[in-house]
């Protein structure tokens, strides 16, 4: 593959970008010529451009691209992406992750595999395992592919190429500045900064059908150290990287069961339950609650209208139940233009055993104890 870049994207922290650019010297490029762009925004930070500046990039042409003034992390991020004016293609690494030796191998295979399909916005390279919108586990339906579709721009490690950023570039220019809540955007995107670039590209992707592709297995990791627009290390968006080579299996979206939208919810139901995918809201986190007014709502919730059918809440990922058709009283397809007595659901007893797996309610009350105590201690050593 040829014309591809990569751009690391820092402010003022000189340790994560140390970090992120050591990863980078461990990646199997494979002979292929590849540039380094470094790209600072203006921070007053003399150590982090130090850190650019001695980096020994062994695998191409390297460059540290500073700014005159302050920026903004979404001006800069968006600055960043224009650099598919100049190389067609763009690995985009923000400072506080770290990449597995696979990441090229991954991007220059996933590029040439969907090339040309403009219903692809982007290819991700980190992997959710977890739910932002709602604090819970993630698990995508394993089709024997290494790739699956999700209707969620990614910021954690992504390839862009310039026949899918200019049209979002273009998209951005009508819509810059304008975000109001949306039935199909998940409240917390709605309610992220005026900093976040991110939001833009969720909602883009929502309003025009588009999709980025996730890898099964993460190529990049995310250390979610404190800066600008995070107050702590977080290490509860650390996933497993892919270490060893593969020859990778990509699937076709039409083809594809394992799709989902900006809520983390299958779009492959509607077909399953042999409904029109308008009439249907998927609503298996409970956050979307059929804000769009679907006439069928399949939920966990205990709710007043009558009940089509209903499943068991035991395989996982949770819409395999549906898919399988397995029988039960937790996961419930609704009609809406019909009233019905409301049937009590366990859904939040059902919800909890389900997300923790294998831990026993007794190891979760000896942490919740545990945890108390240790929020007492303090309190008491403070005021002493």
């Amino acid at each position: 593959m040829t014309d591809l870049a990569i751009v690391v994207v820092g402010y003022d922290r000189p340790h994560s970008l140390s970090r992120v650019l050591d990863s980078l010297t461990r990646v199997a490029f494979d002979g292929q010529r590849v540039p380094l762009v470094i790209s600072l925004d203006r921070s007053g930070d003399a150590a982090t451009e130090r850190v650019a500046e001695d980096f020994v990039w062994p695998h191409g042409d390297k460059r540290v691209r500073t700014f005159p003034e302050r920026q903004g992390l979404k001006r800069h991020i968006l600055a960043c992406g224009d650099l598919t004016e100049e190389y067609e293609h763009l690995v985009v690494l923000e400072d506080d992750l770290y990449v597995s030796p696979q990441l090229y191998r991954f991007a220059a295979q996933a590029v040439e595999f969907y090339r040309g399909d403009d219903r692809i916005a982007g290819i991700a390279l980190y992997t959710h395992l977890w739910n932002v919108a709602c604090d819970r586990p993630f698990l995508p339906l394993d089709e024997g592919c290494d790739a699956h579709f999700m209707q969620y721009a990614c910021s954690w490690g992504q390839v862009w190429s310039r026949d899918t950023w200019a049209p979002f570039r273009a998209w951005y220019g009508r819509h810059a500045d304008d975000f109001r809540p949306d039935p199909a955007i998940p409240p917390n995107v709605t309610q992220w900064s005026a900093h976040s670039w991110l939001k833009y590209h969720i909602r883009y992707c929502i309003e025009t059908g588009r999709f980025f592709v996730y890898p099964r297995t993460g190529l990049s990791t995310n250390f979610s150290d404190k800066g600008q627009h995070n107050a702590g290390q977080e290490n509860g968006y650390q996933i497993p990287l892919q270490e060893g080579a593969r020859t990778y299996r990509f699937p076709r979206l039409d083809e594809s069961r394992a799709v989902y939208d900006a809520f983390f919810e299958s779009k492959a139901l509607a077909r399953a339950l042999d409904i029109d995918a308008d009439d249907l809201c998927v609503d298996l986190y409970g956050i979307k609650g059929n804000r769009g007014g679907a006439r069928y709502w399949l939920t966990l919730e205990a709710a007043p209208y009558r009940l089509v059918r209903s499943f068991d809440f035991a395989f996982r990922p949770h819409e395999a139940n549906v898919l399988h058709g397995l029988p039960g009283g937790a996961i419930r397809l609704y009609d809406t233009k019909t009233a019905a007595p409301a049937v009590p659901s366990p859904v939040e007893d059902a919800v909890v055993k389900y997300d923790v797996r294998n831990v026993s309610y007794k190891a979760l009350l000896r942490y919740s104890l545990r945890a108390a105590a240790r929020r007492v201690r303090a309190k008491l050593v403070g005021k002493g």
